[in-house]
């Protein structure tokens, strides 16, 4: 595509078809604002182009020629064709308007819908986006939300009517500051863990807990120890906490990437999380099926995500 795109001049067409509309090169040349002799030398690359001759030329006039005639039906139909894809997509532009009410987990909205969204708000300026940042699940029915991201696991089970849709693997492991690792005992094995200040994440509603399991997927035991530091709510301050040398911290590791590259945090037994994948999906109502704001919205961040 990229080849024949190269060889194309768009204009010369965009030419062709106002000259072979009037069959006059004048009149293409002042439609144009350009003069009758840049009209017949577009047109002549044009032909010696494609290797065809698509006017008849003679001292009084141009007519276009029996292939000339087919040449313009064809580019005609494309022209159309193109003209009517942006009509459509300017008013499915137009027509994604209105309020999205969204729930997303903390560390997965800032580490990788935030960077995405001046794009997406760019494309969509109508659509207003209320996002509840926050890492306890929801409930669709009584708080009336459109939309949410969570964190799905092979046991996760979902109310009948909600859609599911994957948007992204992630993998997590288990990460210290380098102080704390020089100040504390070597962690060879998952079962070095427990002789280590282990700083937890909890959700306070339901007192759920960022279990640690996917550290060992040999024997899939709970690596969730007793620990002095528990976090509720903000999974981000746990990892502060690390960077502070309170203990080990069990994180995505895509929220850590700056902090693995300036040394700030360093990755613990990672041989035992290599094959461990987390899946964060979309979820919502059956009912919201073909709204157009959340279509969009939803194939955006599919897309992007990476």
């Amino acid at each position: 595509m990229k080849n024949h795109l190269q060889g194309m001049n768009l204009a010369s067409l965009e030419l062709f078809l106002v000259a072979a509309e009037n069959e006059n090169f004048s009149a293409a040349a002042e439609y144009l604002s350009i003069t009758p002799a840049a009209v017949s030398r577009s047109i002549k690359r044009l032909e010696e182009r494609i290797g065809i001759e698509l006017f008849s030329r003679n001292t009084r006039k141009i007519k276009l020629t029996p292939e000339g005639k087919i040449y313009y039906k064809k580019c005609s139909e494309i022209l159309e064709s193109l003209i009517s894809i942006e009509r459509e997509l300017k008013l499915q532009k137009e027509s994604v308007a209105g309020r999205l009410k969204i729930s997303v987990p903390e560390s997965f909205f800032n580490y990788k819908m935030a960077p995405y969204l001046n794009k997406f708000c760019e494309q969509y300026p109508n659509l207003k986006l209320d996002f509840h940042v926050t890492n306890r699940n929801i409930d669709f029915v009584a708080e009336t939300y459109d939309l949410s991201v969570r964190l799905i696991q092979p046991e996760t089970k979902l109310e009948p009517f909600l859609i599911k849709k994957k948007l992204h693997d992630a993998t997590s492991g288990l990460f210290a500051s380098p102080e704390y690792l020089t100040n504390n005992s070597m962690i060879q094995s998952p079962s070095d863990i427990k002789n280590h200040q282990c700083i937890n994440f909890s959700i306070s509603e339901n007192n759920k807990k960022f279990l640690w399991n996917s550290v060992d997927n040999h024997s899939k035991r709970d690596f969730h120890y007793s620990n002095q530091i528990q976090v509720f709510d903000s999974i981000l301050a746990t990892k502060v906490l690390a960077m502070n040398g309170c203990g080990i911290v069990h994180l995505f590791k895509f929220a850590v990437l700056n902090e693995l590259q300036s040394n700030k945090l360093v990755e613990i037994l990672p041989e035992y999380s290599i094959n461990h994948t987390w899946q964060f999906c979309f979820l919502y109502p059956e009912s919201n099926r073909n709204l157009a704001k959340l279509r969009v919205f939803i194939d955006y961040f599919i897309e992007n995500i990476k």
